[in-house]
């Protein structure tokens, strides 16, 4: 299992596990991509749909984090049920969900 890392205008977002480049190529564009869009930082999804998506093998430290987010993922849960070569680590510090609406309702 190898660890690549999405960027998005060469700024990496999340960390996940793939066999190979191709398969985290098409993991990318066909599902993790997708789901970008639903996570925002500062009121904007991390992605916008157009911004081309690139897969590169993770760094050094993009690792150590996403393995500190799997340790911590397995202490805070069922890890007879965990399976961490579907374990992704955003990269970035995401809004909480319902943010946005307490703040239109303020």
């Amino acid at each position: 299992m190898t660890l690549f890392t999405i960027e998005v205008a060469g700024r990496p977002l999340l960390v996940f596990p793939e066999k190979s480049s191709e398969a985290a190529e098409e993991l990318a564009t066909s599902t993790i991509g997708p789901d970008l869009q639903d996570f925002e930082e500062d009121g904007e999804p991390l992605w916008d749909g157009e911004e081309p998506l690139s897969v590169r093998p993770a760094n050094e430290k993009e690792s150590a984090i996403w393995d500190q987010g799997l340790a911590e993922a397995k202490s805070d849960g069922d890890s007879g049920a965990f399976d961490p070569e579907s374990y992704a680590v955003l990269l970035v510090e995401v809004d909480a969900e319902g943010e946005d609406d307490e703040e239109d309702e303020a």
